[in-house]
C-alpha cells in the first residue's frame, strides 16, 4: 500500500505541480501517506492474531 501510495505521489508530483509533505499542519499528501502506512501495519497485525 505504502509504495503503491509513492508511486501515485511521484506521478502526481512530476506531472502535476510540485506539492512538498507537510507534518505541521499536515497536507493532503501527508495524511494519505500516513494513513497508508497504519494500514500496512495494521494489515500485518491482523494477518497475524487470526
Amino acid at each position: 500500500m505504502t509504495l503503491l501510495w509513492f508511486v501515485i505521489w511521484l506521478i502526481a508530483n512530476n506531472v502535476g505541480g510540485h506539492e512538498p509533505l507537510h507534518a505541521a499542519p499536515v497536507n493532503a499528501w501527508a495524511a494519505t501517506l500516513i494513513l497508508a502506512i497504519a494500514l500496512d501495519l495494521g494489515g500485518g497485525h491482523a494477518r497475524r492474531s487470526g
